[in-house]
């Protein structure tokens, strides 16, 4: 991830803002409730390299120890198969008897009650959990010890686990759950102004007037350092001076400017003579004052000096005031500012004090003014029938049509076809030496209107059973195959070709899904395309670093390059694979980690 300083960039180039620190602010009402806030990862146009989270690695494929290799390898999908595999069993049903709430933006879970022990996954902010008491045996830095959750694992009370045996934990402003039966599972913003402050509660004016001047002051710097660097580049780096343009005409004598006599006195000239004030003017005499008149002035006086001196005093404190509320402003510590063109996910929207603030679902605040509601997009693929075969593909041709075989033996046209249209087909034939495909129910479209999916052979390391990715850059087309079988199939965008040092192309090769997430954002800053940051990522499958298939809902350019390097999926085509690959996601959590028993599914990219 990388951050640049304020100024204009234009985003829906996805995968930052300044940072600034400050502690984070209680999700409870502002009555005191100690119950800790998260760190957003607010401030993740093409998206795109995205930030990881922090479990996301390398994840080159490596031969689980003891296995068959390809000849003997089992045809049945065992019973379970990708989904959690906890190293200690999951606890009985009926000791969950503590309510569990994620009061941390990410609450990790762990393999066992150690917080050096793998993470399975995570909770995210908002969520409510039933779990069991407290682990007695609790590892070292969690005060507050573990508690197991029902499908297996552990979170700890002192990382973001807000636990209480009577009642489920109270929340100021739980933040919406994703939607997770739909494509697009939040709803979206952008920002509409370059330092617009992301706050951890909502602010007062005196607070928001201090927010603008240290955005004004990291401006300020920012600028002053570019000008600085411009200043030492090297001279045929810098940009030559524009050629001065020839002067003005002199103008004709006659017309003449007389010098200025203020600046150039006329030496010979007689000094002007000052008029006698005590001759034209009576002199006032000065006014005796009586003692008591004399000490009624002091009076006065001395009260005057008093008050100036404390108006003084009421000022310094106010400055002092001001500067300690300055020091703790609750902004957002890894994102204070955010610029035009950002994209945050929206709760709902509040007031406070006559304002009006949109919720982030990452328990932050935006006045309403600073952010508009963004549209969504979403192209999508779709299943292959069971037994359909490998003949498949899409129309990439805007005005192509389809036509039947009429009894006279002629083609006769029978409907235009959609752009992007998914079709599957029976056979391939020549007509009039032309290629055309047939579907199943006898519609004729010509092959040269098609983008067709070259079959691809299962990896010899994979079983026949497990379900796989193929990813062809060349025709931008992903196909997802149980063993030989293809079983979906859509239009992706891939990594554009960007620079020789800013390539973004997307990495060759067989990897395996590391993590997987609901949601994840998404940040960065480009030379080609400046600063870029997207909240809230959807359906991303990260198989290698900082590389992931996602739902991109901010362009439709599918079938086309355009990525920072991720795989960009229309939001339904990410949803269906998210769900379909293994590690399967557990019910109410947010991310899920690939562990032994549960391997990643297999991407290949070629």
């Amino acid at each position: 991830m990388t951050s640049r300083a304020p100024g204009h960039s234009s985003i829906l180039a996805l995968c930052v803002a300044l940072a600034c620190d400050a502690a984070p602010e209680s999700v409870a009402d502002r009555s005191g409730d100690a119950t800790p806030q998260p760190t957003p990862v607010d401030p993740v146009a093409p998206i795109e390299v995205a930030e990881a989270p922090p479990t996301v690695g390398p994840t080159p494929v490596v031969e689980p120890p003891g296995e068959p290799v390809a000849a003997e390898l089992p045809m049945v999908r065992p019973e379970g198969f990708g989904r959690l595999r906890p190293p200690v069993a999951p606890p009985a049903p009926e000791t969950l008897t503590t309510h569990g709430l994620a009061g941390f933006e990410v609450v990790a879970i762990h393999a066992r009650p150690d917080l050096a022990s793998p993470r399975l996954g995570y909770l995210r902010f908002g969520q409510r959990v039933m779990v069991t008491p407290k682990i007695a045996d609790a590892g070292e830095g969690c005060e507050k010890g573990f508690h197991a959750l029902g499908v297996g694992g552990f979170a700890c009370a002192s990382k973001g686990l807000i636990v209480d045996d009577a009642a489920p934990p109270y929340m100021y402003l739980p933040p919406p759950a994703p939607r997770l039966d739909d494509p697009i599972p939040y709803d979206y913003g952008v920002i509409a102004q370059d330092g617009t402050p992301l706050w951890w509660k909502m602010a007062d004016a005196e607070e928001i007037m201090l927010a603008a001047q240290r955005y004004e002051q990291i401006a300020a710097a920012a600028a002053a350092a570019a000008e600085a660097a411009a200043a030492e580049a090297p001279e045929d780096a810098k940009a030559k001076p524009k050629a001065k343009s020839e002067p003005d005409a002199a103008p004709d004598d006659d017309a003449a400017v007389e010098p200025d006599a203020a600046v150039e006195p006329d030496a010979t000239a007689e000094p002007r003579e000052l008029p006698d004030v005590d001759a034209d003017v009576d002199a006032e005499p000065p006014v005796e004052l009586t003692p008591e008149e004399r000490a009624e002035q002091r009076r006065r006086e001395a009260a005057a000096k008093k008050r100036a001196a404390e108006k003084a005093e009421e000022d310094r404190e106010r400055a002092r005031a001001l500067a300690r509320k300055a020091a703790r402003l609750p902004l957002n510590s890894k994102s204070p500012f955010l610029e035009a063109g950002f994209v945050i996910t929206l709760g709902e929207k509040v007031k406070d004090d006559g304002r009006s603030w949109w919720r982030t679902t990452r328990g932050g605040f935006v006045q309403s003014g600073r952010a508009w509601r963004k549209a969504t997009s979403d192209f999508h693929g779709g299943e292959i029938p069971a037994g359909a075969g490998s003949l498949f593909g899409f129309v990439m041709e805007e005005h192509a049509s389809g036509s039947m075989m009429s009894a006279r033996g002629k083609l006769e046209w029978k409907r235009k076809l959609g752009f992007r249209e998914l079709l599957v087909f029976a056979e391939r034939v020549e007509i009039g030496g032309r290629p055309y495909l047939v579907t199943a129910d006898g519609l004729h479209v010509r092959e040269a209107d098609l983008r067709l999916a070259q079959p691809a052979t299962r990896p010899a390391e994979l079983r026949d059973y497990e379900r796989w990715i193929d990813v062809d850059l060349e025709r931008q087309l992903l196909v997802a195959y149980e063993g030989e079988t293809p079983v979906y199939a859509t239009l992706v965008s891939t990594g554009k070709k960007g620079t020789e040092e800013e390539s973004f192309l997307t990495p060759t090769g067989k990897f395996r899904i590391a993590t997987k997430h609901v949601s994840s954002s998404m940040d960065g800053n480009t030379a080609s395309d400046g600063a870029y940051s997207i909240q809230d990522v959807p359906w991303a499958m990260f198989f290698h670093g900082n590389f992931a298939l996602h739902g991109a809902f901010w362009h439709s350019k599918f079938g086309s390059r355009r990525s920072h390097g991720c795989v960009n999926l229309g939001p339904t085509d990410a949803r269906w694979l998210f769900f379909w690959t293994t590690p399967l996601l557990p019910e109410g959590w947010h991310g899920v980690s690939a562990h032994d028993g549960a391997p990643g599914s297999m991407v290949v990219v070629h």
